[in-house]
């Protein structure tokens, strides 16, 4: 037993087991309300929109996780113990974990391809012809997809585990290859964050530029991702800072 693997529960106290089924259920509410009402509206799908999508998919990625650990911990609470071997070594904490780390970084790919695609539509506001277009936006996000999947299927295939710890996170740092796994993940997360930084910097610069043409809707919407993206990081940052340790 240790700090991530106990004996008696996962959640390990009352407050944090509420926590993680409330999460869960508003992730999943949430993200899935989202999608609805972009499948079923009948406006034009704009790169905005379709970007939006891609986040609420893989935060509702998380939210499934999230469903899933929390499941385990009510149904093996205070026994876990007796459970830890079937349950890390089974399906269902594999397949969590995989959910886990896709769901996770795609949504800080997501993040970040919708700051650059404000950053460049605000300071192309006169250039229409360079403005991203849907069939580019998809090319994007079918990269961010491929490579959000790898890693998620790297620790499946013996690069670190999913397996090592009841949350079903790959924390296994015994070999040279599961180190460098890890810290690519740390690298990407970090490098995601700086782009979104530097990107709103360059959004809040251009916009109090006396000779920037005004673009209220696009100014709108910049200030409205801005609260989701530094929310979401804020969220991932103690993961982030915690792993370093």
């Amino acid at each position: 037993a240790d700090e991530f693997n106990p004996c008696e529960d996962i959640a390990g106290f009352g407050f944090l087991r509420v926590a993680i089924w409330f999460i869960n259920i508003l992730a999943i509410a949430g993200n899935l309300t989202v999608l609805l009402v972009f499948f079923t509206s009948r406006n034009k799908l704009t790169v905005p929109r379709f970007l939006m999508c891609q986040l609420a998919f893989a935060d509702l990625c998380i939210g499934v996780y999230l469903l899933m650990i929390a499941t385990v911990d009510v149904r093996t609470r205070g026994r876990y113990s007796q459970h830890a071997i079937e349950w890390q070594t089974g399906p269902g904490c594999s397949t969590a974990g995989f959910l886990s780390v896709f769901g996770g970084e795609l949504s800080v790919y997501t993040l970040s391809t919708i700051t650059l695609e404000r950053w460049h539509t605000i300071t192309n506001a006169l250039q229409v012809e360079r403005q991203l277009v849907l069939k580019q936006a998809a090319a994007i996000m079918a990269a961010g997809w491929l490579v959000c999947l790898g890693m998620g299927m790297l620790p499946l295939v013996g690069v670190s585990s999913y397996t090592k710890v009841s949350m079903c996170l790959p924390m296994d740092i015994e070999t040279p290859l599961a180190q460098a796994f890890i810290i690519i993940i740390l690298l990407f997360n970090v490098g995601a964050f700086i782009v979104v930084c530097v990107c709103y910097v360059l959004i809040y610069l251009a916009v109090k530029n006396p000779e920037f043409p005004g673009r209220g809707a696009d100014t709108r919407i910049a200030k409205r991702m801005a609260v989701l993206i530094f929310t979401d990081f804020l969220c991932m940052a103690p993961i982030s800072f915690f792993a370093l340790q």
